[in-house]
């Protein structure tokens, strides 16, 4: 057997056609699953054809051949997180009130997420709506915008909550001006000496959120401890599990001694760059014998819905979580207008441009 012969590639729709000596046209209705009749003698050739070639029909083209699916396509890092939870909220109510249903899919990573993706425009969906990670360096970042790219080509939409700056429209909020309204009251408020949970470092929001923080505490003269900086991964297990460590280590107290953050005085608050992370670095600062809001101030950066029933209350950023998946199904759902795609000023969506700020009772003044 010839070396090129032991992988042939794949049979295309164009070999079926030609082995039945019928045009393309034909040969994807039969094989695709169009409504229209194709003649008896035809379909049986098209068949014969496919099966001798051993051809395997394309999920994608038979979609299109039927036309667009009535339903949008949510992905999401975590559905029980309550960030992901209030966005997709929005995202069903706004689609339903437009007579469309929303499949939800759950993609944690960037290697699930262009897998579910494929999934998604397989079945040609109305709209594809991607909730997630907003990681700006992954190996399938070029995956991704191609399989989007084929999607809106053949009459899709893709929108991204929050932008990671790909050729999609998206939804996008204020996150370094959040933060730095957020720093300014931690400043303001008489605190000096901050603990920071961050997300990781190639996470988009937390970059922004990071640098908004960092800029107003150094204006104040405010050097942050890089023993008190802490990647809780926007999680509530991993905000805990981070403040537990620093604990540990001795360096959320003065009694820390060599190992304390800000030469032995302690830290005397905690600012999580998202609420869930604020959450649980309130219940690892009680199970260490500091009491949220009176021993040590917290804040957090989203306005979740639990921000206001956990106590203390939690001081926070608002985001306006359900207007976001609002806001992306009135994109998707819109008329088309030429392609926007290539227009970078016409590309993204801003719900919220000026940061609103929540304070409650975990930050105290001093």
């Amino acid at each position: 057997m010839a070396e090129n012969d032991k992988n042939p590639s794949p049979a295309t729709l164009m070999d079926v056609a030609n082995q039945a000596g019928v045009s393309i046209a034909t040969a994807s209705r039969v094989l695709n699953g169009s409504a229209r009749k194709v003649r008896n003698e035809s379909y049986v050739k098209v068949m014969e054809a496919a099966t001798k070639l051993n051809y395997r029909p394309n999920a994608y083209a038979q979609a299109v051949a039927k036309g667009t699916a009535p339903n949008i396509v949510l992905l999401v890092s975590d559905i029980s997180d309550p960030y992901f939870a209030a966005v997709s909220q929005g995202v069903v109510k706004a689609a339903g009130e437009q007579g469309v249903s929303v499949t939800i899919g759950v993609a944690p990573d960037a290697k699930s997420e262009l897998e579910a993706v494929r999934k998604a425009t397989a079945t040609r969906p109305r709209g594809i709506i991607i909730s997630e990670s907003e990681r700006i360096d992954s190996p399938e970042r070029a995956q991704l915008e191609a399989e989007l790219k084929r999607y809106e080509a053949a009459g899709g939409r893709a929108v991204f909550i929050l932008n990671r700056n790909l050729p999609f429209p998206a939804v996008d909020v204020a996150n370094e001006v959040g933060a730095r309204a957020i720093a300014k009251l931690i400043v303001d408020s008489g605190y000096r000496r901050p603990a920071i949970l961050k997300g990781d470092d190639n996470y988009r929001s937390s970059k922004e959120r990071l640098a908004g923080v960092m800029a107003v505490f150094d204006k104040a003269g405010i050097t942050v401890d890089p023993k008190a900086v802490a990647n809780g991964r926007f999680s509530r297990t991993e905000g805990y599990a981070a403040i537990m460590q620093l604990a540990r280590l001795g360096r959320l107290t003065a009694a820390g001694g060599a190992n304390a953050a800000y030469d032995g005085t302690g830290v005397d608050c905690v600012v999580a760059l998202n609420d869930v992370m604020a959450i649980g670095a309130m219940s690892a600062l009680r199970a260490n014998g500091i009491e949220p809001g009176a021993d040590m101030g917290v804040t957090g950066f989203g306005d979740i819905p639990y921000s206001a029933d956990v106590h203390p209350s939690l001081t926070t950023v608002h985001l306006p979580l359900t207007e976001m998946g609002q806001a992306a199904v009135d994109r998707v759902l819109s008329p088309a207008e030429g392609d926007s795609s290539s227009d970078d000023n016409n590309r993204l969506i801003f719900v919220q441009s000026a940061p609103d700020i929540v304070l409650r009772e975990s930050l105290p003044r001093r």
